[in-house]
């Protein structure tokens, strides 16, 4: 009975790393495409002002951190159905760390994604979405976060992060730095194409650009609740990841305590077997060092006959 448990706490083990190792290889794929994904990440650059000294825009490491926790997950799966087959403490321990490592990781990030917006990003206390607008946008050494102030007025159908009044006392139109004659960029017109973000192609740019915001050629709405909207969904993806990789790596520690166990009972009952199974012709036991000498009783051949040996007529053996 207890072999049994033994057995099935070896296969549950398994199966979890088994699984385990599916996420990480999913995760490893979504890492992947992500990295791939050039407009996401692109749009992700306006979650953190210039200021902030990022070379690349946060899903950028967000994309290099899943490959690596993925392929890290990968290893440790391996390691666990390796450890499956050749149980130890010494595997188990290791295993549990990393484990247990892998989880406050994972609840670090779900803090982290949740108090960045409000404490490191745009709407921080050192310029705002609007002041990185007007100091940025047009400025060169900053293309990036230009093209993803394009890309975000292009797809989300928007103006400015408030207004397109933003624009009125940004660099780009105090220096005119754009073209002659414009009052918003090109991107704030309703385009014809929606990949135009690059090379923007409005519908009527004479229309787009007079004083008075006109909807049908010009989007009036601004950027900023439209790229809250936009993070909280990409916010809500993560947290459902994050959290089904806490459960399985929850489900994993919990395992690994009880393979622990049955660990220890299968050594006991491993010796227990052993000392019922001894052989005997391997014993050891002490050798009988004491003489044996025969009792003097009315038995003896000698008491019942003195003369039966005439060498020794008088002594006892």
């Amino acid at each position: 009975m207890k072999l049994r448990k033994i057995a099935s706490a070896n296969v549950l083990f398994g199966c979890f790393n088994s699984v385990f190792f599916i996420c990480g290889f999913a995760q490893v794929v979504c890492g992947f495409f992500l990295l791939c994904d050039t407009r996401r990440v692109l749009l992700s650059r306006l979650l953190a002002t210039p200021e902030d000294g990022l070379e690349e825009p946060p899903f950028y490491y967000v994309a290099l951190a899943l490959l690596a926790s993925g392929l890290t997950i990968c290893t440790l799966a391996s390691l666990g159905v390796w450890a499956t087959c050749m149980p130890g403490y010494i595997v188990l321990t290791f295993y549990f760390l990393v484990v247990l490592s892998l989880l406050l990781c994972d609840c670090a990030a779900g803090v982290i994604s949740a108090i960045w917006p409000r404490c490191f990003g745009i709407q921080n206390t050192r310029g705002g979405s609007v002041g990185a607008l007007q100091g940025y946008y047009g400025v060169p050494d900053y293309e990036d976060f230009t093209t993803a102030v394009d890309l975000a007025q292009t797809e989300l159908k928007c103006c400015g992060m408030t207004s397109a009044r933003n624009y009125d006392m940004s660099i780009w139109q105090l220096r005119r730095l754009g073209p002659r004659g414009m009052s918003v960029p090109l991107s704030c017109c309703v385009q014809g194409e929606e990949e135009s973000y690059l090379n923007p192609a409005p519908v009527n740019q004479s229309r787009c650009q007079e004083v008075t915001p006109n909807a049908q050629f010009r989007y009036v709405p601004g950027c900023l609740m439209k790229l809250e909207d936009w993070y909280q969904g990409q916010y809500f993806i993560l947290m459902i990841a994050l959290f089904v990789g806490a459960i399985f790596k929850l489900g994993i520690l919990l395992t690994t305590v009880f393979s622990c166990i049955q660990l220890r009972k299968h050594r006991r009952v491993k010796m227990f077997v052993n000392d019922k199974k001894e052989n005997i012709y391997e014993r050891t036991d002490e050798p009988i060092t004491t003489k044996y000498i025969q009792p003097n009783n009315f038995y003896s051949p000698r008491v019942r006959n003195p003369r039966l040996f005439h060498t020794k007529p008088n002594e006892m053996v």
